[in-house]
């Protein structure tokens, strides 16, 4: 028997109502590859029936779960399995407990979470983003490598949400019923507004502007810090926070409209931009710090045509081999 390629990420979204047209393909892909994997299909979705609703971390007995998936699939006593296939199948149930079970953040600052609900999360792969519609009407853009998490028992009356990297809100206006927004720096209080959030773990950099309506913005231990009118910005690095005027607004949140501002920007802070917008990793030599500032737009550029321009302003030489890209100073003739 040869079980290969189980969607886990298909079948995990489908489970949660939440599939795709995609998914929902790749999903009937899958199940028409072998006949045995409707069964395992079954099998699965009567596994997270019986374990959604576990309000503490739960560790099957694999052993027992596993002589029992197999007399379903292949009752036939005297028909070998590989001990390879007995093994994939052991690191799927580990996977799918992780995933069902255990939650879809794991790290220190999502301690907090209770352990009573499941989590919803949300993702936007390298040079994509992503939208989605919270359960009170709520709107939130993801930039590239975004990740958004939000509970079960999200409602208009209970509005808590994690991130990590860069997110534009739009939250609906409910002064009673405040949206707190987790970041793994500080928390936002939110009482019906657009904002956008951004956090740079390299450059240990959090910074919240505030576009219209009204947020305060908190520690890890919710102490409020600030509290920001619209068009400021609130920048907390090292431990450190100042409230000032945001510099060119338009700029800090049209990436949400899929075009991407430069007014006299450094090289360093271009290159930053266009990793995560591109999904790529740029490498440049250090001597291009600081030394030029670039005012230009990027809508439905493609990237060899935003390096092209960079050459008009400055004498540099790219190589693309992949998503690595390098750049160095044109060696003069």
């Amino acid at each position: 028997m040869e079980i290969q390629n189980i969607p886990w990420e298909a079948i995990s979204a489908k489970l949660k109502n939440c599939a795709g047209p995609d998914e929902l393909k790749q999903i009937q892909e899958w199940l028409d590859h072998a006949p045995e994997n409707g069964m395992i299909l079954s099998e699965i979705s009567h596994v997270w029936s019986i374990t959604k609703g576990k309000p503490e971390f739960y560790q099957p007995d694999l052993t027992y779960n596993w002589n029992k998936l197999v007399k379903k699939i292949n009752p036939n006593p005297v028909r070998k399995i590989s001990a390879a296939f007995y093994l994939r199948w052991i690191a799927a149930a580990a996977i799918l407990v992780m995933v069902f079970l255990a939650g879809l953040g794991t790290g220190d600052y999502f301690r907090e979470k209770p352990t009573a609900v499941t989590f919803s999360r949300v993702f936007a792969p390298k040079g994509n983003k992503t939208q989605i519609v919270l359960p009170d009407s709520s709107k939130v853009w993801l930039n590239s490598g975004a990740e958004l998490w939000y509970p079960s028992n999200y409602t208009a009356l209970n509005r808590e949400v994690w991130m990590k990297g860069e997110c534009y809100f739009q939250v609906e206006e409910d002064p009673s019923h405040p949206l707190v927004v987790h970041g793994t720096k500080l928390k936002v209080k939110v009482y019906g507004t657009s904002f956008n959030i951004k956090e740079d773990e390299i450059a240990d950099l959090s910074n919240v502007t505030l576009v219209s309506g009204k947020v305060e913005v908190m520690n890890l231990q919710s102490s409020k810090i600030a509290e920001l009118v619209p068009g400021q910005q609130f920048m907390y690095r090292k431990g450190l926070g100042e409230v000032h005027a945001a510099e060119n607004l338009e700029a800090l949140t049209s990436w949400v409209n899929n075009i991407l501002i430069f007014k006299n920007q450094p090289f360093d802070e271009v290159i930053s931009y266009l990793n995560g917008w591109y999904g790529v990793n740029i490498n440049f030599e250090r001597n291009l710090f600081n030394h030029h500032k670039y005012t230009f737009k990027v809508k439905t550029e493609s990237l060899r045509e935003v390096l092209e321009l960079i050459t008009i302003i400055t004498p540099i030489h790219y190589e693309i081999e992949g998503d690595q890209i390098t750049i160095k100073y044109k060696q003069k003739m």
